[in-house]
């Protein structure tokens, strides 16, 4: 009788708890602070391409110290009138409010965008902007005085397929990035589908199986403010899935800057870098280009991040309905083990579609937390007998320390009580306030900026990185620390989520560690750099040694 009385006592214990308010909550400060501009992606919802705009990025342009915010935007068949275009749009942090300079920025791209990624390519101090479009892909060059030149056609990159994630990295380690982006479908309106076009029983537009893949395409930095197309030669052209996220990490530990792509109903690719210029595709034997049970998943957005603090960073992907998300555990080796169940991330998301996604630590407390953003790819799934619905909620795992995380959504705040069509999402100390805030793209509807309030309770190190001998950026740099016997570790990336971008610094959360014992920044250059007894609460830059 007594243990039965403790059980339920637990239980009740256990409910109560499931039941509070998080120390940190989440609320929409998007309309505030003036981002208020509405996302336009077609207007019939006939066909795929209205359903995948997404892209946002937080990235510091002007150099100020604080994150601005770009926003990718789409389009429609029938066009516009003249001087009704929709536009992308660059807002400018000023502290209290954000304001939209688009027109004095010279980025207001009037095509079908859809993802974006930001890095200095050209080595000169500010932050270039790259955007993937439906139709031809636009490369934006910061001229360092808070506007932007259009040097697609000078520099490269004007690639014509149909564009969507893309991301910068110094894969050859010369010390400029170069650049991947993920093409989806071959599109035409004009094309039909090798295979029925139907959900539920009920009609639906066509794709991605049953149409053609556009494939991806990899672009080599010259190294003189010119990208060349080097897909054949690295080993990249060959396969042609339906590419949707991307995102670069060291997953071997060599030194070399490895791609992950996330493939919509395709085997994912995870591409080896051999050092020379050179990639080959280990998504397979690694155990990444199909779910546990050997399964194509509807992939949409990727993150890397390492969970479980073991040094070796892991990938979580978000999917279609019917299906799960997935961590991909990296047992080193080149090997990684779907423990998407064991974990508890499957535990919902099922009846989800899932996009735009991050590895980050809401609460400080030293170990990576996980978002994902969601919302249908069908209008019809509004029709009572499917048991869907178009909006739906997104998702906040809380990570518990023992390699399982709990769903907490319900308990983080108004900021998740809001059921949108969710797409793309980025993630930043937009506030400086020492925790991370995170940015959704809705579609056809207003953004949510999700200000977190208490997560900067624990304390944290964020750490902006400046190349000399690696890019500018230090994009790739590989950051340990160690605080009060916890080690983590995380690389500085561009290009990430479902074809989206965040903030370049690195944030640690260091739960009541007033000092980080060790930081040691393992330089793309191969330069390994070591400081000491480090104060938390602060950002932190850090040049790379000249020699």
């Amino acid at each position: 009788m007594h243990a039965l009385v403790s059980g339920v006592f637990i239980l009740l214990c256990t409910a109560l708890l499931a039941a509070q308010p998080l120390p940190t909550q989440f609320t929409d400060q998007a309309a505030a602070l003036g981002i208020t501009a509405r996302n336009v992606s077609g207007s019939t919802q006939e066909y795929i391409v209205e359903t995948a705009v997404g892209g946002t990025a937080f990235f510091d342009y002007d150099s100020d110290g604080d994150v601005d915010l770009y926003v990718a935007n789409g389009s429609r068949f029938e066009g516009f009138p003249p001087g009704q275009e929709p536009t992308n749009y660059l807002y400018r942090n000023h502290g209290d409010r954000f304001v939209d300079v688009t027109t004095a920025a010279g980025v207001g791209d009037t095509s079908w965008s859809m993802g974006c990624a930001a890095a200095d390519y050209d080595n000169d101090g500010d932050l270039d902007l790259y955007v993937t479009n439906f139709g031809r892909n636009t490369f934006y060059q910061n001229r360092g005085d808070g506007t932007f030149e259009d040097v697609t056609e000078k520099a490269g990159g004007g690639d014509e397929r149909w564009g969507v994630g893309c991301a910068f990295g110094d894969t050859d380690l010369d010390g400029d990035v170069d650049l991947y982006v993920a093409n989806y479908i071959d599109f035409s309106r004009d094309y039909t589908s090798t295979v029925p076009c139907v959900w539920k029983n009920v009609d639906i537009f066509c794709g991605p199986r049953g149409l053609l893949p556009a494939g991806d395409v990899f672009y080599r930095n010259n190294g003189d403010g010119t990208l060349a197309d080097r897909s054949e030669e690295a080993g990249i052209a060959g396969a042609k899935y339906y590419g949707y996220g991307v995102v670069f990490g060291d997953f071997d530990r060599n030194g070399w800057p490895d791609i992950f792509v996330a493939n919509d109903s395709a085997p994912n690719n995870l591409y080896q870098n051999q050092g020379d210029g050179t990639f080959v595709d280990e998504g397979l034997s690694a155990g990444v280009a199909y779910s546990g049970d050997g399964t194509e998943q509807g992939c949409m957005g990727a993150a890397v991040g390492d969970y479980d603090n073991d040094g070796y960073f892991d990938i979580f992907v978000t999917n279609f309905e019917g299906e799960y998300n997935t961590l991909y555990k990296n047992q080193r080796g080149g090997f990684f083990l779907d423990v998407s169940f064991v974990s508890r991330v499957a535990a919902r998301g099922t009846p989800e579609v899932g996009w735009g996604t991050g590895f980050f630590d809401f609460d400080n407390d030293g170990d990576q937390d996980l978002f994902a953003a969601n919302g249908h790819t069908y209008p019809q799934a509004d029709l009572p007998h499917t048991n869907s619905s178009y909006a739906e909620p997104n998702f906040l795992y809380q990570n518990l320390g023992d390699g399982t995380f709990a769903e907490v959504s319900e308990r983080a705040g108004p900021g998740f009580a809001l059921v949108e069509v969710s797409r793309g999402a980025s993630f930043a100390d937009y506030d400086r306030d020492g925790d991370i805030d995170i940015f959704v793209l809705n579609l056809n509807s207003t953004p949510n900026l999700l200000r977190n309030d208490g997560g900067n309770e624990g304390n944290y190190l964020q750490i902006a990185t400046v190349g000399t001998r690696s890019n500018r950026d230090g994009i790739g740099t590989r950051i340990e620390i160690s605080a009060e016997g916890k080690r983590q570790v995380a690389e500085v990336r561009s290009g990430t989520s479902f074809l989206s971008h965040s903030d370049l610094k690195v944030h640690f959360g260091l739960g009541t560690a007033p000092i980080v014992e060790s930081v040691v920044l393992h330089w793309p250059s191969g330069t390994v750099q070591t400081l000491r007894d480090v104060a938390a609460n602060q950002v932190l830059t850090v040049r790379e040694p000249a020699d």
